[in-house]
């Protein structure tokens, strides 16, 4: 068993090696952007055949750029996800096998098991495998973004529907706004890091549950305990969506235990069940008598879990806001165009100013609400020290001339 704060925290490493690349990616869009169209509204007004050449080949080498970065962070990614499955595979059955010696059985060690081995290794390649697809979609998207951005740009000031300075901030202010979107089959979209951050949590929670169930098997043991979690999912169903109405209970693996109801109830394979998409729960073998999740009240829970949903959202808008802070700030450095470059440093001061009042605006909740201000969940890759002076800079500027 997992407990869920570790499953809350074990996939960070790979949430932040995907927010590097995230970074990059809309980094070197701005750059291609201010490369074409930042030198001034002559240099944009050019031939259509010619500037749709240029544009082309321009996507082409911000493909092949992404294509290297992506290439590099792989590798990176690859021995993060590989180190987390198995600390986690390890985790998992040290609190597993403790259960049985305190019962008098001698499970063999892990890598002693041939067939535990498997399901990591198996675990692994699927997760890294969605990695995959997600930075293959998402090099191809930031290519669609750029050529979007610039057919918009083209159109917008040679038609002369718009001033050639608001039709770059505005090119600019959407990509640097919406970055670069990983789209499911289902419709759904997410972030990179985002998607990375659920599938590599929930690969290996998936993975800790296969690892898990085939070491019961072995052991032929079958009460299962189910970890709790304040904040756990609250639907108005008695079945597996509702995880807390299912958390922190004993089940009967075959389900022929009459003091039990049988696991299958959790809903195990199902993307809304236990172990399903971003699930923190987990389970492991348990002796129907001992249960330290037994005191978990549902108006706390409910509570809890309002007060931990907004707290996540508060952190998720200051992390978008310091993506949006760096971007603007390479946009005032890249543009060549002294009035560009201006009203490129007003919204880059204006953001700078928000992430100020939502830094505020998060340490005032933490505090009246009694919650752990989560440092490690605002931060953002390569946002450093500097950075963050700048920004203070920017924000000074912007109030004084408020």
């Amino acid at each position: 068993m997992l407990k869920p704060d570790y499953l809350l925290h074990i996939s960070e490493g790979a949430e932040n090696i995907a927010e590097q690349l995230h970074v990059e990616i809309v980094n070197r869009i701005v750059d291609r952007i201010l490369t074409r169209i930042g030198r001034g509204e002559d240099y944009l007004m050019t031939a259509t055949d010619k500037w749709q050449i240029e544009v082309l080949q321009d996507s082409g080498y911000l493909l092949e750029e992404i294509q290297q970065e992506i290439a590099k962070k792989t590798k990176l990614q690859e021995q993060e996800i590989k180190g987390a499955m198995e600390e986690a595979g390890v985790t998992a059955l040290d609190y597993d096998d403790e259960v049985y010696r305190n019962a008098g059985l001698s499970p063999e060690p892990l890598t002693q098991s041939p067939h535990l081995v498997r399901i990591m290794q198996r675990n692994y390649d699927a997760t890294l495998g969605e990695w995959k697809n997600f930075t293959r979609t998402t090099a191809n998207e930031a290519q669609r973004t750029f050529i979007r951005a610039m057919d918009k740009a083209y159109n917008l000031v040679t038609s002369g529907a718009m001033s050639y300075t608001q039709t770059v901030k505005e090119v600019l202010q959407n990509v640097i706004s919406d970055g670069v979107i990983v789209h499911y089959p289902t419709g759904h979209k997410d972030t990179l890091e985002t998607a990375t951050l659920r599938a590599v949590r929930t690969g290996i929670s998936q993975m800790s549950g296969q690892v898990t169930d085939a070491r019961m098997e072995e052991m032929n043991w079958d009460i299962i305990l189910t970890s709790a979690h304040l904040g756990a999912r609250v639907t108005p169903f008695e079945d597996f969506t509702n995880h807390f109405w299912w958390q922190g209970k004993f089940y009967s693996r075959t389900g022929e235990n009459d003091k039990f109801p049988p696991f299958s109830v959790c809903g195990m394979g199902d993307v809304q069940g236990i172990h399903g998409a971003n699930c923190r729960h987990s389970h492991g073998p348990g002796d129907g008598v001992n249960n330290p999740f037994a005191d978990y009240n549902s108006k706390e829970n409910q509570k809890r879990n309002e007060l931990e949903m907004r707290q996540r959202e508060l952190e998720r808008r200051i992390r978008h806001t310091k993506r949006e802070v760096m971007n603007w700030q390479k946009a005032v450095e890249y543009a060549t165009d002294e009035r560009l470059k201006f009203e490129n440093d007003l919204i880059y001061q204006r953001k700078s100013a928000l992430l100020q009042k939502q830094n505020k605006a998060y340490n005032d909740f933490c505090e009246q609400n009694d919650l752990k201000r989560l440092a490690d969940r605002l931060e953002v890759a390569q946002w450093n020290r500097e950075q963050a002076a700048k920004a203070r800079g920017a924000a000074q500027r912007y109030n004084n001339a408020k």
